[in-house]
C-alpha cells in the first residue's frame, strides 16, 4: 500500500492514549510528527520513527498559567505547520483548547479529537457567560472548523449529542478511550510496596487517585471520613490541581486521622498505588455530566477495583458502571448511601469480589484496537 506523506498530531499533554494513536498510523504514513508539551509514556516508548516537537507544557496551578499556556501552545503548533509542516495531514486534540482555532490559519486536511468539549466546559464552569461575545465567536469558529473536518472524533454519546451542536451527526464518529492493561495488573495487597511502606495492612481503603480540579467533587470524600465510624476503613486521596490546599485544610480543621492526602505518585508506582484501593473513586460534578468521563475509570478497570462512581445518574459514568457490573454510582448528595455502600463493600466479602471481577472483564472490552478506529 503506497503510503501517504505527512500527519502532524497536536497534542499537548501525551500519554498511552496517543503513543497507541500514533502506532496505528504507522501504516498509512511515511513520517509521523507529535507536537507535545509533556509526554508520559509509562512503560510504552514513543515508536523511534516518530518524530518529536516540543511545546510548553500545560501549567494547570492556576487560571492565569492555564491560559498562558495553552496560549503559548497554540501558537507553538501554528508556527511549527506553517513553517515546517504546510502539506501534512493534521491530527488535532482539544489540548489545548485553542488547537480547533489551528485550521482558521492553515490550510492543511485535518481530524479532531475531542476529549474536551469548548467553550462548552468553561460555560459549564463558570470562566464565561453563555451570552459572552467570546462564546458566541467561539461557538461560531467551531461550525466552521468541525464542519470541514475529515472527521472529527469524541468519546461518548453525550458528548456526540454536544457537538451535533457544530456538525453533521455523519460527520461525528464516538470512539471509546481505552486502558492499558500491559501497565497496570492486579497485585496482591500483602506483597505491594505501597501498602507495606504505610503499614496499612489492616485498612480497607477507599481511594480517589486523580486531578483534584473544579469539575470534580473530591471534598465528599472528607465528608465521608468525618461520618465513617469504621476504624478498619481508611480514605486516601492522591493527586493536585485548584482543590489540594481546600482538602487540606479541612482534613487538618476536622483533625482527621482516617483519611490521607498526597501528591501525586511517580509514574512508575502508579501501578501499586491503584492497588492498594479497595474501592476506587471516580467523581464527576454535574456541569461535566455530558461533556467529560474520567479515564483513571479505565484504568481501574485493568487492576480489579469495585468502581465508587459519584455523579448525576444520567452521566454516561453512572450508565457504564451499571451497564458493566462493577461498582454503584450515587450523586454526591446521598452521602449516607454512599457510605453505606462502602460499609457494604468492607463487609460482603463475596459481593466486593464480583464487582472487582466485572471491573476486569470489563477492561478487556477497552484495548488499544480502539485506536484503528481512527484511521
Amino acid at each position: 500500500m503506497h503510503k501517504k506523506k505527512q500527519i502532524v498530531f497536536v497534542n499537548q499533554s501525551s500519554g498511552y492514549l496517543m503513543i497507541d494513536i500514533l502506532e496505528a498510523f504507522d501504516d498509512i504514513y511515511e513520517e509521523r510528527i507529535l507536537i507535545t508539551g509533556y509526554l508520559n509514556p509509562r512503560e510504552k516508548n514513543l515508536g523511534q520513527k516518530v518524530i518529536l516537537k516540543k511545546m510548553i507544557p500545560y501549567d494547570r496551578s492556576s487560571s492565569f498559567k492555564r491560559l498562558m499556556t495553552w496560549s503559548m501552545g497554540f501558537l507553538k503548533a501554528v508556527w511549527l505547520i506553517k513553517t515546517r509542516y504546510r502539506d501534512a495531514d493534521l491530527f488535532l486534540v482539544t489540548n489545548p483548547p485553542f488547537t480547533t482555532f489551528i485550521p482558521l490559519l492553515c490550510s492543511n486536511k485535518y481530524k479532531l479529537l475531542i476529549y474536551d468539549i469548548y467553550p462548552d466546559a468553561l460555560v459549564e464552569f463558570s470562566y464565561f457567560k453563555k451570552e459572552s461575545k467570546v462564546t458566541k465567536v467561539w461557538e461560531k469558529v467551531n461550525r466552521k472548523v468541525f464542519k470541514k473536518a475529515q472527521k472529527v472524533y469524541t468519546l461518548t454519546e453525550g458528548m456526540k449529542s454536544r457537538i451535533l451542536n457544530y456538525t453533521s451527526e455523519e460527520n461525528i464518529k464516538v470512539v471509546p478511550i481505552w486502558t492499558e492493561n500491559e501497565f497496570l495488573k492486579p497485585i496482591e495487597k500483602s506483597v505491594n510496596p505501597f501498602i507495606i511502606e504505610r503499614k496499612l495492612e489492616d485498612k480497607f481503603i477507599v481511594m480517589y487517585s486523580g486531578n483534584l480540579g473544579k469539575s470534580h467533587p473530591v471534598e465528599i470524600m472528607v465528608e465521608l471520613a468525618k461520618l465513617c465510624k469504621n476504624p478498619k476503613i481508611h480514605f486516601m486521596i492522591i493527586g493536585g490541581g485548584d482543590k489540594y490546599n481546600l482538602l487540606d485544610q479541612k482534613i487538618t480543621d476536622a483533625n482527621l486521622s482516617n483519611i490521607t492526602l498526597q501528591t501525586w505518585m511517580p509514574t512508575q508506582e502508579i501501578p501499586q498505588s491503584m492497588n492498594a484501593a479497595d474501592i476506587g473513586v471516580v467523581t464527576l460534578g454535574k456541569e461535566a455530566t455530558d461533556i467529560s468521563i474520567p479515564s483513571k475509570t479505565f484504568n481501574l478497570f485493568s487492576v480489579a477495583k469495585p468502581i465508587l462512581a459519584i455523579c448525576n445518574k444520567e452521566a454516561a459514568l453512572a450508565d457504564l458502571i451499571k451497564r458493566n457490573k462493577c461498582g454503584e454510582s450515587f450523586p454526591p448528595d446521598e452521602i449516607q448511601n454512599i457510605l453505606d455502600f462502602i460499609n457494604r463493600l468492607h463487609s460482603e466479602k463475596e459481593l466486593h469480589k464480583y464487582y472487582a471481577s466485572n471491573s476486569l472483564k470489563t477492561s478487556l472490552l477497552f484495548t488499544k484496537e480502539n485506536a484503528k478506529s481512527f484511521l
